[in-house]
């Protein structure tokens, strides 16, 4: 049921519009703009000049995602590549991100629980993430993320939060879980979990949650498989925070391991049989294991009596693994290239405090800090489209947020060194390359009234080369090593609103009008031609421009949100850039018939888009109907039903950012869970 509360979130497509309720809890009332998770304290995503959207609990519940890339399929600005498979999904920010080829996702920072995820290999998907395990996704768009979460995020960050004990104990409880099984039909998945959490005593919260996805086949609108995905998948997530007074220790592991039997090797695009010539018996099918791995322990101190410090050092390990076998299906075997194991594990340290530099009329937190980290990349089979290497990096960056009177500014600097160089199997260089960044961003905001606001942004973003950019072979390319680091200059403007009481008493709403302009120079981009010519190249630059539009409206027990997101971009001939997502408009509305009934629909409104190749991807509405019922008294008190239908009208459609097509056709869904 609709309640009143400290905070109230809201769906906004998958946009989730939720805010920090007033300072005082006397303020009783619903609310409904994003939180912004900024290095000083909480905000909402009205009041800075970042372009952020959330989808928080209640959102994801609604969504009912089988995937990290249901949660993000509607979050404007955002869209997805490759496929609709759990192992097949990379994302493009605002134009810019996977595109299908390779390195193409070092553009886009992706984090869980703080940590960088990274992972590249020929049509396999770069991110693998238990979504039943999340409370939050936030993402940032364009590069002004940069400062705190790593260099060259020139499409921006996607940040993923994962539950914790707190999240699941009632108030005054000592423990407390919940219990879940899941059905959905495509792709055909099966679904169970298990997820407690333990206070003991006040100073120490443990967690334990388990999860195991069956997932099966995706299929068309009319019925054909469009991607095998054939795959048990055990999910483990372990966390403990111990308090010891002002200071406080962190610990936490995740744990994702896929076992897949004839499996398409080729996730992005399924068998794809024929696809090259009458010969061609396409991709195959494996044993395929993929296993992602999340390790972290954090120290933290928070002293009540200082406020110049909030000081945290964090040391993590992650790693993610595809390990590739033949199958058993003769007439569909693998190139044997392909095969064998191929992983990223990446070591990082990081410190960093946060000083509370307020004072009379006005508020300021500077946070500085420093890390360092070391991914080792490496293939059991020797190839030239994978090669080995090392990548070494450190970094200093420091951020500030200053708000006075109706100022709010948010400046940034990070400097960062990177060697990358191959290992004894790379056959095309020897050579070792050393790059440099400095990123400096500004962003302010300037607040007109209570309810209107006005910002504006610019940063400075460079992306080094990655190893695959400097040291691949592929097709007789020669390597790389004399790339240059791509460079951005994003320039944002916009307008935000927020206000109540606007038609009637006790409705309220919320908008955010963005406008972006990124300048790219010296874009790598492959070549495909063979040696002398390099396997990658620097055109001179290219341009994507757009923006978006957010807003939400809430009354009584109704909920609306609409989004709208518009992306342009060429290089410099002129050329239309083949990274373009459509242009959409998602509109959502949902309904609390009654305390124990929610209603609600979203739909996503698409826009054809011209290729660089002359084809043409057509545009597409898609409809998703869902229903939960949470019995709020008697034996079914604390039990939810979530029902739902994707794509209700069984459209046969292909995303612009898609290599092929087309999407999976109409998926029915069910869950039952109960908190204990």
């Amino acid at each position: 049921m609709l309640r009143k509360s400290a905070t109230y979130p809201i769906l906004l497509g998958t946009t989730i519009l939720a805010s920090a309720a007033a300072a005082q809890d006397a303020a009783d009332t619903y609310v409904l703009d994003p939180i912004f998770l900024s290095a000083g304290v909480e905000k909402v995503a009205s009041s800075v000049p970042q372009s952020v959207s959330v989808v928080d609990a209640e959102g994801l519940e609604e969504l009912a995602p089988g995937s990290i890339g249901d949660v993000l399929a509607t979050v404007p600005g955002v869209a997805g590549v490759g496929s609709s498979s759990f192992f097949g999904q990379g994302f493009n920010i605002r134009g810019f991100g996977s595109s299908g080829s390779a390195a193409s996702e070092a553009g886009i920072i992706q984090m869980i629980d703080g940590e960088e995820k990274y992972y590249e290999s020929y049509r396999q998907g770069s991110l693998f993430v238990e979504p039943d395990f999340l409370k939050r996704v936030e993402v940032l768009r364009g590069p002004g993320a940069s400062t705190l979460y790593g260099s060259g995020a020139l499409g921006g960050i996607i940040s993923m939060e994962t539950i914790d004990a707190a999240d699941l104990i009632p108030e005054g409880e000592t423990s407390g879980g919940r219990v879940k099984l899941g059905y959905a039909s495509n792709p055909d998945t099966a679904l169970g979990s298990i997820a407690w959490g333990w206070r003991p005593v006040e100073d120490l919260e443990l967690l334990a949650a388990f999860a195991y996805r069956s997932l099966g086949e995706s299929e068309d609108s009319d019925g054909d498989t469009i991607v095998r995905s054939n795959s048990d998948t055990p999910n483990l997530l372990l966390k403990a925070r111990k308090t010891f007074g002002e200071h406080y220790v962190e610990l936490s592991y995740q744990h994702l391991e896929a076992k897949g039997e004839d499996q398409d090797f080729n996730q992005l695009e399924g068998a794809q049989i024929g696809a090259f010539g009458p010969f061609f018996p396409g991709w195959g099918v494996g044993d395929i294991t993929t296993r992602d791995q999340v390790a972290r322990l954090e120290w933290g101190w928070n002293p009540a009596d200082n406020r110049y410090i909030d000081a945290k050092v964090t040391l993590s390990y992650t790693n993610t693994i595809k390990d590739v076998k033949q199958g058993d299906n003769a007439d569909e075997p693998i190139m044997g290239s392909l095969l064998g194991r191929r992983e990223y594990a990446l070591w990082r340290l990081r410190g960093q405090n946060t000083a509370d530099l307020s004072g009379a009329g006005y508020s300021h937190f500077l946070t500085v800090g420093a890390e360092t980290f070391r991914q080792d990349r490496t293939s059991t089979t020797t190839s030239s489209s994978h090669p080995e290497g090392y990548t070494r990096s450190a970094a200093v960056f420091a951020w500030s947020e200053l708000e006075w009177n109706r100022l709010t500014v948010n400046s940034g600097l990070r400097y960062q060194k990177q060697r990358t160089e191959p290992k004894d199997s790379v056959t095309v260089s020897d050579e070792r390359v050393d790059a440099e960044s400095v990123e400096p961003q500004v962003g302010v905001m300037y607040r007109l009234n209570d309810d209107w606001s006005v910002f504006g942004s610019i940063a400075f973003v460079k992306r080094m080369p990655t190893v695959d950019e400097l040291y691949d072979g592929f097709g007789g390319g020669a390597a790389s090593p004399d790339l240059k680091d791509e460079k951005g200059k994003n320039i944002e403007v916009g307008l935000s609103y927020r206000s109540d009481d606007i038609f009637m008493a006790g409705d309220e709403a919320a908008m955010k009008l963005t406008l972006f302009r990124n300048h790219i120079d010296d874009m790598i981009m492959r070549t495909n031609m063979p040696a002398p010519e390099p396997s990658y190249v620097n055109i001179d630059r290219a341009y994507l421009r757009g923006g978006e539009l957010e807003a939400s409206y809430l009354t009584g027990g109704w909920q609306f949100g609409a989004a709208v997101s518009v992306v342009d971009g060429e290089d410099q001939d002129g050329e239309v850039l083949d990274t373009l997502p459509n242009d959409r408009v998602v509109l959502s509305a949902s309904w609390q018939a009654s305390d124990s009934w929610k209603l609600g629909a979203r739909s996503i409104l698409a826009k054809g888009r011209e290729k660089p190749d002359d084809s043409h991807r057509g545009g597409y509405g898609v409809h998703d109907i869902y229903a939960i019922w949470t019995p709020q008294q008697g034996a079914l008190q604390g039990v939810s039903v979530n029902m739902g239908v994707d794509n209700v009208a069984n459209r046969d459609y292909t995303p612009a950012t898609y290599l092929t097509g087309p999407a999976p056709g109409r998926n029915f869904k069910i869950s039952l869970s109960r908190r204990f």
